[in-house]
This record gives C-alpha cells, sequence and structure tokens, in this order.
C-alpha cells in the first residue's frame, strides 16, 4: 500500500518545482495542518526561500511587498477554513496595482465538502474577479504523468500572474491524510529556470508619427503616476520636448540619480492658485501610469479639459477617474518614451518650461508639515527605499517632498489607498530591499495601529518608522464630514494607545519627540542604533489630554 503522506509531498514537490523552474524565489507561509505538503515542499526545495508569519493577513501583504520590491511573483501558502479568506484584502489590492502574487490555498478533499467537517468551506472562486486565473486541482496523484502536468502548471501560474495584465493567481489544493510522510524526506535538487519571455508592447510607427505631429501644434505636459515599471527614459523625452514634467511621488521620477531641468514637483501647491492656471494650459497631455494624485492637478485637469490626452499603460487599462475622454496607449512606456527620442522631436519654445519653473520656485514657504517632509528626505541617501503610508502622509509627501539627484525608491499602496496593511508591505520590501541605502516608512497613527500585529514580524530588520502623531484620522478634518455630529467618534477617531509600550511587546526600538524641532537627531540615533525602530511625532492636531499623558 503506497505511503499517501509521501505522495502529497511529491504532489507539491512537483508543484513547486514547475514554479521555481518559471523563476519564482519567495515563498511566504502561514502555519496549519492541511497545508503540511505543501510547507514542507517550499521548505525542502532548495531554490526557493520562505518566511513564515503567523497571520495571514500580515502574510499576504508581507508577500504583497516583497513582490513590489523585488517585480518578480512571490507565493502564498495557507491551511484551509477561514485562513486564505485572511488573504482577501492584500489580494484586492494586488489585482488593483498589478502585482504578481501566487495563492496556494490548502483545501478538504471532495468528501468532507458540506457535510460539517471541520475547518472546511467553499474556496472555489474565493477571490472572484479580484484574480487573474483560479484553478482547484484534484487531490494527489502517484502517476508521473500527472506531477508532469502539475509542473507544467506552476510555470502556467508564473507566466499568468506577470502577463497580459499582473496579478494575482490562485490554485486550490485539495489534500487527503495522512499529510505527512512515513521514513525520511526526501531531498530534490536544484533544477533549470527559466523564467517564461515576457513580450514587449512597442509602439507602431504609425503611433510615433500621430504623437509626433500633434506635439508640434503646441506646448504640452507630461504627467507621471505609478505605472509598475521604471520610468527613467520619460526624462529624457521631456527634456528632448521641452515641456514639463509632472512627478507623482510614486512615479519613481523625482528622487534619480540623473538631474532633470524639466522635473516638476510643487504643482500640488501652485496649481490651486487661480491666477497661474490659465497661463500653464497645455496644447496636449501624455500620462504614463496612474493620474498624479494631486487634487489641484485633478481640478486644473478638468477646468482645462484638454481635448487631446494620451495615457500610456502597458496593461491597457482605462485610466480616466476624471472622465475626460482619454485615450489609452496599451504600448511599454520605455519603449514609447525612448523611440519618441529617436525621432528627434522639435522641443516646445523655452518659455514655456520658463513658465512653470517660475511658477515651481514662488511655490511658498514650508510650513511644519512641509518641514516635517523635508527632513525625512534628507536622512535618506541614495539608494533608499521610502513607503509612504495613505491618507495625509502620502498627500504631505506629494506636496513637499522636493526633489533630487539620488536615487530614492518611494512606494505606498494606492491601488485601493487603503490603511490596512501598510506596515506588513513595507516590512516585505524592506526583506527583499537591495539598495544600499536605508528603508523608512512615513505612515499615520491610525495606519500603524492598524497593522500593529505586523511587528511581530520585524526580527533581524533594519529599518525606521516614523509615525504622524496627530490625534487621529487627519484627513477628515479637510472632508465636509467635518461637520457632522459625532464627527470625533466616528470619522477623526482618535486612540488611546502608547506606543511607549512597544518595545515590551514587540522588541522594537522606540522614540517620542515632540513636535518636528527633534526629528532630526531622533532619526540619526534610530538608525544609528539599528534593527527595527519606530520614531513617533506629535504634531498639532493630536489630542492635548493624550499629549499630556503620554509626556507624564
Amino acid at each position: 500500500m503506497s505511503d499517501l503522506g509521501r505522495v502529497n509531498l511529491e504532489w507539491a514537490l512537483a508543484l513547486l518545482e514547475g514554479l521555481a523552474g518559471a523563476g519564482l524565489e519567495q515563498v511566504v507561509i502561514s502555519p496549519g495542518s492541511r497545508s503540511t505538503p505543501l510547507v514542507l515542499a517550499a521548505v525542502l526545495h532548495p531554490e526557493v526561500a520562505h518566511t513564515v508569519i503567523l497571520d495571514e493577513r500580515c502574510a499576504a501583504f508581507t508577500a504583497l511587498g516583497m513582490a513590489r520590491a523585488s517585480g518578480r511573483p512571490v507565493a502564498l501558502v495557507a491551511t484551509s477554513g477561514s485562513a486564505p479568506g485572511n488573504w482577501l484584502p492584500a489580494v484586492m489590492e494586488a489585482d488593483e496595482s498589478g502585482i504578481p502574487l501566487v495563492l496556494l490555498s490548502a483545501d478538504r478533499p471532495w468528501e468532507l465538502q458540506r457535510c460539517g467537517a471541520n475547518q472546511t468551506t467553499d474556496q472555489v472562486g474565493l477571490f472572484g474577479s479580484h484574480v487573474r486565473v483560479f484553478q482547484s486541482i484534484s487531490e494527489a496523484a502517484e502517476e508521473e504523468e500527472q506531477r508532469r502536468r502539475l509542473r507544467a502548471l506552476g510555470r502556467q501560474l508564473v507566466l499568468e500572474c506577470q502577463w497580459p495584465r499582473p496579478g494575482p493567481v490562485h490554485l486550490n489544493t485539495p489534500f487527503r491524510e495522512p499529510l505527512v510522510p512515513a521514513g525520511e524526506l526526501p531531498r530534490p535538487e536544484a533544477g533549470e529556470v527559466r523564467p517564461p519571455a515576457l513580450p514587449s508592447q512597442c509602439p507602431t510607427p504609425a503611433l510615433l508619427s500621430k504623437l509626433l505631429e500633434r506635439f508640434s501644434t503646441g506646448p504640452g505636459l507630461i504627467l507621471c503616476g505609478e505605472a509598475g515599471i521604471p520610468l527613467d527614459p520619460v526624462l529624457d523625452l521631456a527634456e528632448a520636448l521641452g515641456v514639463p514634467l509632472l512627478a507623482d511621488p510614486l512615479s519613481g521620477l523625482r528622487f534619480t540619480r540623473s538631474r532633470c531641468p524639466n522635473r516638476i514637483t510643487a504643482y500640488p501647491r501652485f496649481l490651486a492658485s487661480p491666477e497661474q492656471v490659465e497661463s500653464l494650459r497645455p496644447q496636449w497631455i501624455l500620462q504614463f501610469g496612474t493620474l498624479p494624485l494631486a487634487a489641484a492637478l485633478r481640478q486644473v485637469l478638468e477646468q482645462w479639459s484638454v481635448q487631446h490626452h494620451w495615457v500610456v499603460d502597458h496593461r491597457g487599462r482605462r485610466i480616466d477617474p476624471l472622465g475626460l475622454g482619454v485615450e489609452t496607449l496599451p504600448v511599454d512606456a520605455q519603449a514609447l518614451a525612448e523611440a519618441l527620442c529617436r525621432r528627434y522631436p522639435d522641443p516646445a519654445e523655452p518659455e514655456w518650461l520658463d513658465r512653470w519653473c517660475h511658477a515651481e520656485e514662488g511655490a511658498g514657504e514650508l510650513p511644519v508639515e512641509g518641514r516635517l517632509v523635508r527632513q525625512v528626505m534628507a536622512t535618506l541617501p541614495d539608494g533608499s527605499l521610502l513607503f509612504s503610508g495613505n491618507s495625509l502622509a502620502v498627500r504631505w509627501l506629494d506636496a513637499w517632498s522636493g526633489q533630487g539627484s539620488r536615487h530614492i525608491a518611494i512606494h505606498g499602496n494606492r491601488g485601493l489607498s487603503g490603511i490596512d496593511g501598510n506596515l506588513s508591505t513595507f516590512i516585505g520590501m524592506a526583506r527583499v530591499w537591495n539598495g544600499q541605502g536605508r528603508r523608512l516608512a512615513l505612515v499615520g497613527d491610525l495606519t500603524f495601529q492598524h497593522d500593529l500585529g505586523a511587528l511581530a514580524n520585524t526580527a533581524g530588520l533594519d529599518a525606521v518608522v516614523v509615525v504622524l502623531q496627530n490625534g487621529g484620522g487627519g484627513i477628515f478634518d479637510t472632508l465636509p464630514q467635518r461637520h457632522l455630529p459625532a464627527f470625533e467618534s466616528c470619522w477623526r477617531t482618535p486612540q488611546a494607545i502608547d506606543l511607549a509600550a512597544l518595545p515590551g511587546l514587540f522588541g522594537v526600538g522606540f522614540q517620542r519627540v515632540e513636535g518636528v524641532g527633534e526629528l532630526d537627531s531622533a532619526l540619526e540615533a534610530a538608525f544609528e542604533r539599528g534593527g527595527f525602530q519606530v520614531v513617533e511625532v506629535l504634531l498639532p492636531g493630536s489630542d492635548e489630554r493624550e499629549r499630556s499623558r503620554v509626556s507624564a
């Protein structure tokens, strides 16, 4: 009689061989029983590194962070029941942001379905339209032909989570007991790694001619949001065309090793001035990636209603939240920018760019939040990683980060702009970040508290989190909800948690500073100490009674 535990393991190993053979290198595991064959396969496979995280929601966001930082697929493993359900928020973010994840959920076999068996639920189609592919496979089989098919399926999943539209894929894998093989465990050997060839969507000569013809009719504008790929050739394109380049902080173009005189970053502030808007009206707009988040920019785009507005997105998504009637160009952004530069376009009159640069220089003095952001940026050397939380943190960064000639990679979870899982995403990114600089996250107090359990996963990691403590959801102070009854309790929601307890609870470092004036020295001390450090900055607007309590 065959050893079913060994059959299960060989089945799981065949799947891992296919995944690893296509280039998958990281697996994030949450402990469980039914997933034992998958966990063992990930632990035993010589070409796969594994990370174990108890909380499945934290695990999913950590995997998302790893995939976001590396640009490579990352797998998740969890047991059956509610466990994979905890992946849903991260799966939704990965769907909207185009992050490649391979979801491997263990399941009970068919005979335990719909009969009241413990830890069993319907996992078929669990994530609905948020995954690119869903497949539920049969229970483990001994036949080599079946395992060969499973290896091929693993390779296909790695391809499908990257092309044609990057995002999560889900494989549901039922296992019958016994789940642990008898005798000595196998020692699988490393195999050949052949990542799938992903096609490049190069622009056609007709498209290039069409764009260049339109560019020659008047001055234009280049917008850069989050694109999911490096956009460095767009800097050269802006210079070749002689037009302003408005770079969102998540575009990757505010802090680059190459200087660009066309780069404009203070537009969230000066476009809010009505007297300047008309003089800055472009004749055409070329947008790369998502629409930049600045509210002032969105308002003037609606006011300008530019007829010729193209959005370059290699996934071919419709990106038009303002309903401007933009035209989508489903081509590779790098290839388009480089091809346009090779055509040597006629640059716009210098006065057009001068107008924008003059507005940039007169954008005003730095308020408290501006000084805080500039201090944070000043602590980050070349090759650093900066993760921004949502709500106020990313908006402050947008308005006040400035620009520089050192490479700082700025990231955030802007697919759905949630405050959930931000710490876990940062921790995942920091773990695989290969830059020589520092790792820092800038988050609000509610964002930090929402993912507090992530701090249990920081062992061996050198990174700093700056917590903006302004007594709850400060972004609601800028929204109409501030006039509603129960505003404090139902929207701003100030919390009573004391972060000074973090060292004893999670073993992380902690400092609390009274305002921006103490931040410089606190950050340098945090980086010098090493390990995982939390710096809480008390800001105007935080609850005064709480400030008195924690400073006593």
